[in-house]
């Protein structure tokens, strides 16, 4: 079965990838570790890394902002035994949180129930609201703005840098949110720096191959300051300029506004819509409608998903 271009081969142990990012700071000068992180597996070892898996390490001090990714085998911090003695892989960012991982940043998780070996690239948010978020979008102001009006099949295997602007993948969001009850929490900030936050109890993203709606959007039990701003796409297949899936009749919404999203007839969240400068109010630009009751285009977006904590 072929894997999303997110994902990358399993159980190597030589440098797979280059992400030209700034991670955080594992690092320390009683630790001895590189301030930018660790510069190999000993260094993961030494400042707490436990989980069998892929990390970003910093060897070149001729580049320190570069980070390679490697696999090391610290398999000592797998998640515990079940009852049967298997040790399994985090399927999510909340599994690394229940670990002991406290710091945000870019890790490796491995969903796939069909494929429990192969690995998948996340940003995980551990210091929003407890932890455990898998954040699967981000848009920001950077200089060169990421196109998000993409295909039917790059929406579903995500593109991007998860380190900046990306959509991490519908297959992928199926998978985590297959696993357990999930919930949403999507961060909307606007170019006057006024933050405002939406959060869904209930959060799940159907299969591909759902008979009408393919990645069909299920969200309820709204809370937040931002508005509820997917009421209205609950229960929506996802639809993009060369696969509509919408109820329109005479338009396809991704064309009309520009995105790849749950629209209906219409919409009254557009988040993968155009990014505009300075807050533009276009129909087709990257908004949530209830902000602000018009069309203004946010400056920094997150959507992110999370098993649902017991209360």
């Amino acid at each position: 079965v072929p894997l999303p271009t997110s994902m990358l081969p399993f159980r190597i142990t030589c440098v797979v990838l280059v992400l030209a990012v700034t991670l955080v700071n594992i690092g320390s000068a009683e630790s001895g570790i590189h301030p930018r992180g660790p510069r190999d597996c000993g260094d993961v070892y030494i400042a707490g890394g436990q989980l069998e898996g892929y990390y970003a390490v910093f060897p070149k001090n001729t580049a320190p902002d570069e980070a390679d990714l490697v696999y090391c085998d610290v398999s000592d911090g797998m998640l515990p035994a079940n009852s049967s003695g298997h040790r399994a892989h985090p399927k999510n960012c909340q599994d690394l949180s229940d670990t002991g991982m406290s710091e945000s940043g870019i890790n490796v998780v491995y969903p796939y129930a069909e494929h429990p070996e192969s690995p998948v690239v996340v940003y995980c948010e551990q210091s929003l609201l407890g932890g455990g978020w898998t954040v699967f979008q981000r848009r920001d102001n950077y200089a060169t703005q990421l196109d998000f009006y993409r295909s039917f099949d790059e929406y579903s295997l995500g593109f991007g840098n998860v380190g900046t602007e990306f959509w991490l993948g519908n297959d992928i969001l199926n998978e985590i949110t297959q696993q357990s009850v999930n919930e949403l929490y999507v961060e909307l900030t606007s170019f006057a720096d006024v933050t405002k936050y939406a959060n869904y109890k209930v959060f799940d993203i159907a299969n591909k191959t759902a008979p009408t709606r393919p990645y069909q959007l299920t969200v309820s039990h709204y809370s937040g300051d931002a508005g509820d701003a997917l009421q209205r796409h609950n229960g929506m297949g996802f639809t993009t300029f060369d696969a509509d899936n919408d109820l329109a009749v005479e338009d396809n919404c991704a064309v009309k506004y520009k995105g790849g999203w749950w629209y209906y007839f219409g919409y009254s969240s557009n988040l993968n819509g155009i990014y505009f400068e300075e807050g533009k109010d276009d129909v087709t630009s990257a908004n949530w409608y209830f902000i602000s009751g018009n069309h203004e285009s946010l400056k920094r977006i997150r959507m992110m998903t999370r098993p649902m904590k017991q209360q």
